[in-house]
């Protein structure tokens, strides 16, 4: 499989588990894997999650695929809902992305799941934010992360002042009224 050829493209990615993704991934070769994350296999970066070639079962390219969600088969999918079940932390590297639609998808999936972010909401900002750090933990991808209400408000902040894409500003907004509203 050569995961090369799908640098910069949308694709979907079935994993040996069974599992499956959609979006735009970047690759990285064996020596950044390495360097970087400590792996010494090649890799396909779909933010947050970094793909490994033997994690990896089947990918195709979603590039020549137009439907009702563009290249998607839904509006979000298993990467957003599993950032939500993952926390804030792994919801902000999708909005790092800079990806407008990757944007759009999760705040499709935060919208939709208001309830379960609101009911772990906790106040404040998290704590490497400040200077300290994360109490210690199990390595458990299945556990749920910390979903720091302030980080939310910052983050859905800064789409709303600095995003140039209209859509992303306005569910944004109304994700940040929703959240301000319910916690008032």
């Amino acid at each position: 499989m050569d995961l090369k050829k799908f640098d910069g493209k949308c694709v979907r990615i079935t994993t040996v588990w069974g599992e499956v993704y959609e979006g735009v991934v970047s690759y990285d070769d064996k020596e950044y894997a390495s360097q970087e994350y400590g792996h010494d296999e090649e890799a396909l970066h779909l933010p947050p999650i970094i793909f490994y070639k033997t994690d990896i079962s089947s990918v195709i390219s979603l590039e020549d695929v137009n439907g009702p969600f563009g290249h998607y088969s839904e509006k979000y999918g298993l990467l957003e809902k599993k950032c939500v079940e993952w926390g804030s932390g792994m919801i902000e590297e999708v909005f790092d992305s800079e990806d407008d639609i990757q944007i759009l998808r999760m705040l499709a999936c935060m919208k939709d799941h208001f309830q379960t972010l609101a009911d772990r909401a906790v106040p404040g900002i998290a704590p490497w934010r400040s200077g300290m750090s994360m109490p210690e933990s199990e390595d458990d991808e299945s556990e749920q992360g910390p979903v720091y209400l302030g980080e939310l408000e910052r983050m859905l902040g800064t789409l709303v002042k600095y995003n140039d894409n209209e859509e992303v500003v306005n569910e944004a907004r109304g994700l940040l009224e929703r959240f301000s509203a319910y916690f008032a």
